[in-house]
């Protein structure tokens, strides 16, 4: 990855952030739009450290949660029509309370098991607001967005280093 990339890729993102947030959104796309910005400082975060590669991943994985909202409101929850999206970079994720693990994206299908409080998973994809994820022990269903947030990456430590020495 290379410094006008990554700039290139976060600007993006921060455009269409901002188009997103002119427009009026329901509680959940509110969640998904703070974990798609905490997802895009993470990039501007990186890419201040030149860290180029992961200033995009997390601009791609802000972009991913932007695409949701927008995909969700063009076809809405009782659509039959409703598929399942694979993200192009899959969102590291923890569960913020003890949650279900759902067989299928509904609040009816058969619980798999639970995932507890500060459970690490990895989202795949996503139906409506239900995201398909893989757990840390490599289980397999779907999770409440609501549930869950990005978790991200400790900072650099030689970067904070360098910044303390300056």
């Amino acid at each position: 990855a290379t410094r006008p990339g990554a700039a290139s890729t976060i600007a993006e993102v921060e455009m269409i952030m901002e188009n997103l947030k002119s427009s009026s959104m329901t509680d959940s796309e509110k969640i998904l739009q703070n974990q798609a910005q905490l997802l895009l400082n993470a990039a501007a975060a990186s890419y201040a450290e030149d860290n180029y590669a992961t200033a995009m991943d997390y601009a791609a994985q802000a972009r991913e949660f932007i695409d949701m909202v927008r995909n969700n409101r063009a076809h809405k929850a009782t659509d039959p029509h409703q598929v399942t999206v694979p993200f192009q970079v899959p969102i590291p994720l923890r569960a913020i309370v003890d949650s279900n693990l759902r067989q299928q994206p509904s609040l009816r299908a058969t619980v798999l098991g639970m995932l507890g409080k500060d459970s690490t998973m990895t989202a795949e994809a996503y139906r409506g607001d239900w995201l398909k994820i893989v757990t840390a022990d490599g289980r397999s269903g779907w999770v409440f967005n609501t549930l869950v947030e990005a978790q991200l990456a400790a900072p650099r430590r030689s970067a904070q280093l360098l910044r303390a020495s300056e």
